[in-house]
């Protein structure tokens, strides 16, 4: 329950932001580490929540570390 209150807080937060916005990035929150049936609902929600009301939004999922290149 509390985590569904934080996805319908930032959900608004990046409305009230990004309104003007032609794009909206958001990083994907970790799935569940159990992979049961009622986790991955509960993951799906979360997602469902996060990004309802956001029309143009690309969700990315990173491995959590920073890429260094020989180009940076």
């Amino acid at each position: 329950m509390r985590k569904m209150h934080s996805a319908v807080r930032l959900n608004q937060q990046i409305r009230e932001r990004s309104r003007d916005a032609k794009l909206v990035l958001i990083n994907l929150p970790s799935p569940p580490t159990k992979l049961t049936s009622l986790a991955a609902y509960s993951y799906m929600e979360y997602v469902d929540a996060l990004t309802e009301g956001l029309d143009r939004l690309l969700l990315m999922r990173g491995s959590g570390r920073e890429v260094i290149t020989i180009f940076s």
